[in-house]
């Protein structure tokens, strides 16, 4: 069996974003749920809502990228766990569109990476899945679980990371 890039991509972002449905859940249920969206780390630091923010519009991003189509355009607008939770079907549905036979074609073609307001770069894709967009999809994702954790969540590492194992583990 070999690994390709759909493989190190999406699957990935497709489990990521399953991940952070998951602690979601865990936190909505938490008695502080209201508080929890504009939760942070650090004062300096964005909040649980950014995060999921990112996580999914990194997540549709780099499904669009490497489909060689324009992303959608995902609003930083979250602000409950109901709009959470339909930003994550939302992105979802996209990743599900994602062909594997074009994605893995396209590792060495260039695809835009933004680095600010007024620059844009192009490189592989292949990079741009390794270098940023997983990378980026990861930090949001543990800073999603480190916020609710802070905050009292019982969460534990299983919560993280079912989505990405679950399916291997022998069902007895």
């Amino acid at each position: 069996m070999s690994y390709s890039l759909y493989d190190a991509s999406i699957a990935l972002a497709h489990n990521a974003v399953r991940s952070l449905s998951a602690i979601l859940k865990k936190g909505e249920a938490a008695p502080n749920a209201a508080s929890l969206p504009e939760a942070s780390i650090h004062p300096d630091m964005k909040p649980l809502s950014f995060q999921v923010h990112l996580v999914t519009d990194v997540a549709q991003k780099l499904q669009a990228r490497l489909m060689g189509t324009e992303p959608a355009t995902l609003e930083n607008n979250l602000k409950t766990f109901a709009d959470f939770h339909a930003r994550i079907a939302q992105v979802e549905e996209l990743l599900a569109k994602a062909d594997r036979d074009t994605i893995n074609k396209r590792a060495a073609e260039n695809v835009p990476l933004a680095l600010g307001p007024d620059k844009t770069v192009q490189i592989p894709g292949m990079a741009y899945a390794s270098g940023f967009g997983v990378p980026n999809v990861f930090f949001h994702l543990t800073t999603a679980y480190d916020i609710l954790r802070k905050e009292g969540v019982p969460l534990g590492k299983m919560d993280y990371l079912l989505s990405f194992v679950g399916e291997y583990i022998p069902k007895e």
